[in-house]
């Protein structure tokens, strides 16, 4: 079964929370096994979220940085705090397939959001 990962930097501001969660009923109109975890200061982890696929039927995990470019923590710190080995990470000793998807990089829809945020504030 197929598990998704939703990645966030993560904030001390509490709002990031109600944020993930709300992507991740998004992405659950699509996929099954939907968790999300954080880089940094949230929690859950992206390794406790990973274990949690793993334990919940996942034998192969694709992570969805909800990232805007390919930094350091899409380079370096994904892989290490998900605790791969090589494109896998090992839950109880069973071996699991990650794939990471890209970042959300320049893309025309996220432009168009920009565009109405623009225009909300304009109108208000």
């Amino acid at each position: 079964m197929l598990g998704v990962l939703l990645v966030l930097h993560g904030s001390r501001v509490a709002e990031w929370q109600d944020t993930a969660k709300q992507y991740v009923e998004l992405l659950r109109e699509n996929f099954q096994l939907v968790k999300y975890g954080f880089i940094e200061f949230n929690k859950p982890s992206l390794r406790e979220s990973a274990e949690e696929l793993v334990l919940s039927g996942a034998d192969e995990i694709v992570v969805v940085p909800l990232l805007f470019a390919a930094g350091a923590h899409f380079k370096r710190d994904i892989p290490k705090l998900l605790g791969m080995q090589g494109d896998q990470i090992v839950v109880n000793g069973k071996r699991v397939r990650v794939k990471i998807g890209d970042p959300v990089g320049v893309d025309r829809r996220v432009a168009e959001v920009l565009v109405d945020r623009v225009r909300q504030v304009i109108s208000s």
